[in-house]
């Protein structure tokens, strides 16, 4: 097992002498490590001006396995003998001589916890990785025979950056273009819809009863901000909405506050500024622009700065079993993830600086719950839903993608009274077969064709005995990484 943990991890042995005793003149250190910094730093520049270096963000909405898909993405590359990759072009021909996964040079950002994650896949019994509640960045070197035509065979690398973060991240970005007072007739309209009034029935009506002139009550601010925050986890848990904010609330216990005014009729922007400090508008939208600037508009700063290409895992099978108002909560997170990022091809100074997405790409994970057969339809769904959506980024020119994955393959398909049935272990670790609900590759249009899915969620399956082995089981990863690197490699 330990073999397997560390095979696809470089080692960095730069200042073994420090651990025996040796000691160097603090200039010279200094020199050295700038000298180090500046050779990195232009090796950087070089490897994104020549295209041998790109950054992929990836990021999924709740529930979506993205730490399961990159364990298993990360373990394909680096183990090109024990992988299936028929559908990425250098594994079917050869040529992915394998991968070494490196800290990613001055991200600021822990690295991605890859060995406890495949630990977790490889244990006897298995089990998931746990969810990531932070973001991370990592390198993975990617080595590749080179087929020249005139020198004969060589060796390239591709160095991919990796920037994984939380989707609940992702759906706090629109906060930067809204002041407080738009974002509140944002949530008021929200909170008026069937499938979040009927969570919490009397919390609108404590939210309405605020009056924004009025002085604040800290102590009382303080307890609807606990009420509004149980709220919105009981949205996700309950009903599997994704586009909920302020989405760090989801992730941790901080005491952010930040919660909606319901009622700002008959007052315009310049009344609403001309209250006095003590106001409960005021104190509200103090909360408001700390959590945008000191958590919100950093990680844009820092984390979106160098992204090339960007992949958005989502559930759309326990999306479509929840019912009619969590798939349009998910198009409408879709609608506003297109307006996030910039869009385009970038040039050669943009390449260093401010890079533009060239391409967009959104993976229906989990497809190992549904038999074969649904496989397209679930992909023909996703791609639906997007073009509804991302007609606008379309006409600027982003290409935008839709595949159905399962990142490890949990079941098997079998025959019982000549009827196709699926088999695999719950999360308890008992065996069972079931069919599913037949998927169809439109979302229902009458309310009466919901009861199609009503009540007929698959089961919940534990990842596969066996991987010790070696071999990690998956659907279709490798069309999804002819997506992301088929033109680069």
């Amino acid at each position: 097992m330990e073999s397997k943990l560390t095979e696809c991890v470089s080692s960095d042995h730069e200042g073994s002498a420090y651990a025996k005793g040796e000691s160097r003149p603090p200039l010279k250190e200094k020199l050295r490590r700038w000298g180090r910094e500046a050779q990195d730093k232009s090796h950087w520049a070089a490897e994104r001006l020549l295209d041998r270096r790109i950054c992929i963000g990836i990021t999924g909405l709740s529930g979506a396995g993205k730490s399961t898909f990159l364990t298993s993405l990360i373990y394909q590359l680096c183990n090109p003998e024990k992988s299936q990759l028929p559908g990425f072009a250098p594994a079917l021909n050869g040529d992915l001589l394998g991968a070494e996964l490196k800290p990613a040079l001055d991200s600021g950002l822990q690295p991605f916890d890859y060995g406890t994650c495949l630990s977790a896949l490889m244990a006897d019994p298995p089990s998931w990785p746990q969810s990531t509640r932070h973001a991370s960045a990592m390198e993975l070197h990617i080595h590749l025979r080179s087929r020249r035509r005139f020198r004969g065979a060589g060796r390239k690398t591709l160095v991919v950056e990796l920037r994984d973060y939380p989707g609940e991240w992702l759906m706090d970005l629109p906060l930067l273009r809204m002041d407080y007072a738009e974002w509140c007739r944002h949530q008021a309209h929200l909170l008026s819809t069937d499938a979040r009034s009927t969570l919490a029935p009397q919390l609108p009506a404590r939210l309405a009863l605020l009056s924004p002139q009025a002085n604040a009550d800290e102590v009382d601010l303080d307890s609807l901000w606990l009420e509004y925050r149980n709220f919105l986890l009981n949205c996700r848990a309950r009903l599997n909405l994704s586009y909920l904010q302020p989405g760090r609330a989801l992730l941790d216990d901080e005491a952010y506050g930040v919660i909606p005014l319901l009622d700002l009729r008959g007052l315009d922007p310049m009344q609403l500024s001309a209250l006095p400090e003590t106001s409960v508008f005021k104190v509200l939208q103090g909360r408001y622009d700390h959590y945008v600037q000191q958590q919100v508009k950093p990680f844009v700063d820092s984390h979106f700065r160098h992204i090339d290409r960007q992949l958005v895992l989502v559930d759309v099978i326990g999306t479509l079993f929840s019912g009619e108002q969590s798939l349009e909560d998910m198009r409408l997170a879709f609608t506003h993830i297109a307006d996030t990022f910039r869009y385009g091809e970038s040039g050669l100074i943009s390449k260093l600086w401010r890079p533009k997405v060239n391409r967009l790409l959104f993976a229906a994970t989990k497809v190992d719950q549904v038999l074969a057969a649904d496989h397209d339809a679930l992909r023909q769904l996703l791609g639906q839903q997007l073009q509804q959506t991302f007609s606008d980024a379309r006409h600027r020119g982003l290409p935008v993608f839709s595949e159905a994955i399962a990142a490890v393959r949990c079941s098997r398909e079998g025959q019982k009274g000549g009827r196709r049935m699926l088999m695999g272990h719950d999360l308890q670790g008992q065996y069972l077969g079931f069919e599913n609900a037949e998927i169809f590759a439109q979302a229902p249009y009458e309310d009466q064709g919901w009861s199609h899915y009503a009540g007929a969620a698959p089961p919940q399956l534990r990842p596969p005995m066996g991987m010790q082995a070696g071999h990690i089981p998956h659907i279709r990863v490798d069309a999804l990484l002819n997506l992301l690197l088929g033109d680069k490699v």
